[in-house]
């Protein structure tokens, strides 16, 4: 069996640099959400302050996700592999929802006279690429660890569930950049 070539890119010290650049973007903003999370709960609940909860609680859950995967890389005896696909698919999922999000206040914004302009372009760009290498790396953790479920039983992970739903996800995230484009 060969591994998959997202996971294969995700092994080299390049990416885990990039990990590591990204991680310096994105875990503060990310811990500053959980932080400030219970005061977006205790103040009037709004539809902007629910979806600041759920995303920073979907972040941190893809964060568990991760660090389960690597303690599940080396001891794999005692690992749940089924929650641990969960936790990295809610968690791919959000990374996914942000960088739309934050695609869509970039492309509706801009074209406004005082738009995004250079530092919060650059800043904004950088929140999705980080994004996007988290992303990439869950995408790797999941080949990972179907192809040493595989190795380990003898019988192959079924991948169609994760697969899909990372699918739905990119579906919606193109129909609300496509509607951002239209407004």
């Amino acid at each position: 069996m060969r591994r998959q070539l997202i996971d294969r890119m995700a092994d080299t010290a390049a990416f885990r640099i990039l990990l590591l650049v990204s991680g310096l973007v994105v875990l503060p903003v990310l811990a500053l959400g959980v932080l400030l999370s219970p005061f977006f709960l205790i103040g009037l609940p709004d539809a902007n302050g629910l979806a600041f909860v759920l995303l920073s609680f979907g972040g941190a859950t893809g964060i568990v996700g991760w660090l389960r995967a690597r303690w599940g890389a080396r001891t794999p005896d005692r690992h749940n592999v089924e929650l641990t696909l969960a936790l990295l698919a809610i968690g791919i999922a959000t990374a996914l929802a942000v960088s739309g999000i934050v695609t869509y206040i970039a492309i509706t914004d801009f074209w406004k006279p005082w738009g995004w302009t250079g530092p919060g372009l650059i800043a904004g760009a950088t929140l999705v690429l980080a994004h996007g290498v988290w992303i990439v790396c869950g995408i790797a953790w999941i080949e990972r660890l179907m192809f040493s479920y595989a190795v380990r039983t003898g019988r192959t992970f079924d991948a169609i569930p994760v697969a899909l739903l990372l699918v739905a996800f990119g579906l919606a995230l193109a129909v609300v950049l496509a509607a951002a484009t239209l407004v």
